[in-house]
């Protein structure tokens, strides 16, 4: 006797090896295509954030070095005036530069120390050490510090006959670099 439960019941017959192999050997293709997709783009993503990078870095670098070459002819021209105790028209040299994209204050230290001139009138009189402990004046060669912000500070000299002058310190903001 058949019971309740038996009817309308079928035997399900198991796939044979060949129809497994075929469906797990098919999911396991596409998990890994999958995976392999995913990965690919990842590590795509990965690189594009490291050729970023180094475009930013190398902008800097190319910006710093044009800012280095800029910087001999200030000191020159600074320097004529300078000899002349001609500090109007070097305060109106600065004033001209500030105007530009980029530059942040600038100032004409003396050789004692003290900012002499300077775009940002609180400064002027004050000691350059105190205020920019981390920077050292007297360097024989244009040099920058890094500060902040993708900025810096660089410090110029200006040399007279036989000795130092003056420095020109200034703080320069970097472009951003502008990808497509």
């Amino acid at each position: 006797m058949k019971s309740s439960n038996d009817f309308g019941q079928t035997q399900r017959q198991k796939p044979s090896f060949w129809k497994r192999f075929f469906l797990i050997t098919v999911l396991l293709v596409i998990t890994l295509l999958a995976g392999g997709i995913v990965l690919s783009r990842y590590q795509g993503e990965q690189r594009l954030k490291e050729l970023v990078e180094l475009a930013e870095i190398r902008s800097v670098i190319i910006q710093r070095q044009d800012i280095q070459l800029f910087a001999l002819p200030l000191a020159w021209l600074v320097r004529k005036e300078l000899m002349r105790s001609n500090y109007d028209q070097i305060d109106e040299y600065f004033n001209e530069m500030i105007r530009r994209k980029g530059f942040g204050v600038i100032m004409l230290v003396d050789p004692s120390g003290f900012i002499k001139i300077s775009t940002d009138r609180k400064l002027q009189g004050s000691s350059f050490s105190l205020r920019y402990p981390q920077m050292k004046l007297g360097a024989s060669v244009p040099v920058s510090y890094a500060v902040p912000e993708r900025k810096s500070m660089f410090l110029v000299p200006v040399m007279g006959l036989n000795e130092q002058i003056g420095t020109i310190a200034f703080i320069y903001s970097y472009r951003e670099l502008s990808i497509p």
